[in-house]
C-alpha cells in the first residue's frame, strides 16, 4: 500500500513539473464557419456535401480578376485542365518533391488549376500551387533537412502530461519562418485567378476532417491571418502521438476557443474533391460562369488528374515479434495502408465521374524504408528525393490504373528486408535507375 501510494506521488509530482498544452474546448460542436474573420468561405467539413452556395461566393469574389488563359489559350481553344493531389507520407514528401522538379526539368509539369494536400502532401501543395519559382525550395526542404532540424525526443517523465512523443517545436518554427505575408500574397494572386489549393486536417473534437480553402485565408489581411494560414499547415502535418496537434482558436458570442487539429491523414490520405459532391451541379454552374466571360465550351473539355502517393502501396512481408510495441506498430501501418489504397480507389472513380485521366505515380514496395531510429534521416530523403526527381524525367512511369496488388506481391525479393536505402539496387524497381539516382545524389552534395 505504502509502494503504491509513493508511486503515485511520484507520478503526480513529474506530471505537475512537465509542460502541458493548455486550452479552451468549446463545450459543444461548432459549426465549421464559427468565427474564422466572419467568413464561411474559409473552411467546410470534408465529410458532407460542399454547398454550392459556398462555391458561389468564392467564385463572386474573383470573377472580375479570373484569368481567362486558365481556361482557354489565345485563340479561343479549351485548354487541358489539370488537377493535382498530394498524399500523406512523412518523410517520402521527398519523393513527391523530387517528382515535381523532374517534371519541370523535363518540361512536362503543367500548370495545375487544382491542388489538394494532406500531412506532408499539404507541404508539397503549397510550393506545387506557387509553380516553379519554389523549386528550390522544394530542394531543400527535403533533401537538406533532418531529424534534429525537425524534433527533440522528450525526457521520459515529460511524457505523462505531454500532447505528443516528439518536441515538435523546431518543426513548427521551420514552417513559420518560412510562410510569410510575401508567400501568401503569391496565393492570394494565384486565388483570384482562378486556381485553387485546399488542405485536409482533423478535428479531434468532432471527429469529422476539415478542407481548409487556402487562398481565402490568403485574401485577409492582418497577422492572425498568417497564423492561421501557417496554423492550417502545421496541422495537417502532425502526426498525432508523434507531433504536437495544433490550436486553432475560434469565437463563438465573444468567447474565444479552440479546436484541436492534427494529421489530415487520420481521416484520409489523399483527396480530391469532397466527398458526396454534386459533380453535375458544379458543372452546370461553370458552365454557366464561363459563358459569361465568353468562353465557349462548345467542345468537350479534357482534363487530367495527377495523383501523387507518396508511400508503397503494395503489402511487404515481415515477421513481426510478439510485442506490445511492434504488434502496435505493425497494425497502424496495415491500417494506414490499406486506408490509403481505398483513398486512390476512391479518387478513381472520382476521375471517371469528372471524365478525366487518372495518373497515379507511387512509391515502389521494394524500395527499403528509412531507418526506425531516424524517419527523417537526410541519406534516406536524398534518396528518395532522387528516385522522384528520376520518375519526373520519365513520361511513361504513371499508372492509369490502380495496381494490382496480386502483381506486386508476386514480385517482393525475400532479402528485401536485409537491404537498406544506400545500398539497394534500384535496378530491381526499373534498368537504367541506379544511374539516375547516382548522378542525382551527386549534384545534390556538390551542391550542398
Amino acid at each position: 500500500m505504502l509502494r503504491t501510494l509513493i508511486t503515485f506521488l511520484f507520478a503526480s509530482l513529474i506530471a505537475a513539473c512537465s509542460n502541458q498544452m493548455h486550452r479552451n474546448a468549446p463545450l459543444v460542436q461548432l459549426s465549421s464557419s464559427d468565427r474564422l474573420f466572419d467568413s464561411q468561405k474559409i473552411r467546410a467539413w470534408g465529410d458532407q456535401p460542399f454547398l454550392i452556395e459556398d462555391y458561389l461566393a468564392i467564385e463572386l469574389e474573383r470573377s472580375d480578376s479570373f484569368d481567362r488563359s486558365l481556361i482557354v489559350d489565345e485563340e479561343g481553344t479549351l485548354k487541358p485542365q489539370h488537377y493535382l493531389t498530394i498524399s500523406g507520407g512523412g518523410a517520402n514528401g521527398a519523393y513527391g518533391a523530387g517528382l515535381m522538379n523532374g517534371l519541370t526539368k523535363s518540361g512536362q509539369r503543367p500548370e495545375y488549376r487544382f491542388v489538394t494536400g494532406i500531412s506532408t502532401g499539404a507541404i508539397l501543395g503549397l510550393y506545387a500551387f506557387l509553380g516553379e519559382d519554389y523549386n528550390h525550395k522544394l530542394e531543400e526542404f527535403y533533401t537538406q533537412t533532418s531529424d534534429e532540424d525537425l524534433y527533440q525526443t522528450r525526457y521520459f517523465w515529460q511524457l505523462f502530461s505531454s500532447p505528443s512523443l516528439l518536441d515538435t517545436s523546431k518543426f513548427e518554427a521551420l514552417v513559420r519562418d518560412e510562410i510569410d505575408r510575401e508567400m501568401m500574397d503569391r496565393v492570394k494572386e494565384q486565388h483570384l485567378r482562378g486556381r485553387t489549393f485546399l488542405v485536409k486536417t482533423t478535428d479531434l473534437d468532432s471527429q469529422r476532417p476539415v478542407i481548409w480553402n487556402m487562398g481565402v485565408i490568403a485574401m485577409l489581411d492582418g497577422a492572425e491571418a498568417e497564423y492561421l494560414f501557417e496554423s492550417v499547415i502545421i496541422a495537417s502535418a502532425s502526426i498525432p502521438g508523434l507531433f504536437e496537434p495544433v490550436l486553432i482558436p475560434v469565437e463563438v458570442d465573444g468567447v474565444i476557443y479552440d479546436e484541436l487539429h492534427v494529421d489530415g491523414g487520420v481521416v484520409a490520405q489523399v483527396f480530391f474533391i469532397p466527398e458526396d459532391l454534386d459533380i453535375e451541379q458544379f458543372e452546370m454552374v461553370e458552365n454557366s460562369q464561363f459563358s459569361e466571360l465568353g468562353i465557349s465550351l462548345s467542345d468537350r473539355r479534357e482534363s487530367h488528374i495527377w495523383l501523387i502517393n507518396n508511400s508503397r502501396i503494395g503489402n511487404v512481408w515481415q515477421p513481426v515479434q510478439p510485442r506490445l510495441t511492434d504488434i502496435t506498430g505493425r497494425s497502424i501501418s496495415t491500417m494506414l495502408k490499406h486506408q490509403g489504397r481505398n483513398n486512390l480507389v476512391q479518387i478513381y472513380k472520382q476521375s471517371q465521374l469528372t471524365n478525366s485521366t487518372f495518373n497515379l505515380s507511387y512509391i515502389n514496395h521494394q524500395v527499403p524504408d528509412a531507418p526506425e531510429h531516424a524517419p527523417f534521416d537526410q541519406d534516406y530523403m536524398q534518396h528518395i528525393y532522387c528516385y522522384g526527381y528520376a520518375q519526373g524525367l520519365n513520361p511513361h512511369h504513371w499508372s492509369h490504373r490502380f495496381p494490382d496488388n496480386s502483381e506486386m506481391q508476386a514480385t517482393i525479393p525475400a532479402n528485401n528486408l536485409a537491404l537498406d536505402i544506400k545500398s539497394f539496387n534500384w535496378e530491381r524497381v526499373e534498368l537504367g535507375l541506379e544511374k539516375s539516382i547516382k548522378q542525382c545524389l551527386i549534384r545534390l552534395r556538390n551542391e550542398g
